[in-house]
């Protein structure tokens, strides 16, 4: 998957602006939608916790990803 940066504000959590950040899908919100944006520490940090959830379910198939 290509991921396309551009300059802007982080939603993830870290809330810094003006650096570069990813588009990772359209927040909804009471029939609204807004842009959803990370940067990369956070989108990394996001990752950790994704990857540690999955090899608490499935060690066995997804330990090679740990590596």
């Amino acid at each position: 998957m290509t991921q396309q940066w551009v300059t802007g504000d982080c939603w993830l959590g870290c809330e810094r602006t003006d650096l570069p950040v990813v588009w990772l899908g359209p927040v909804m919100w009471d029939g609204q939608h807004a842009p959803f944006y990370a940067c990369n520490d956070c989108l990394e940090r996001l990752m950790r916790q994704a990857l540690a959830y999955f090899l608490e379910r499935s060690p066995a198939d997804l330990a090679s990803l740990a590596d």
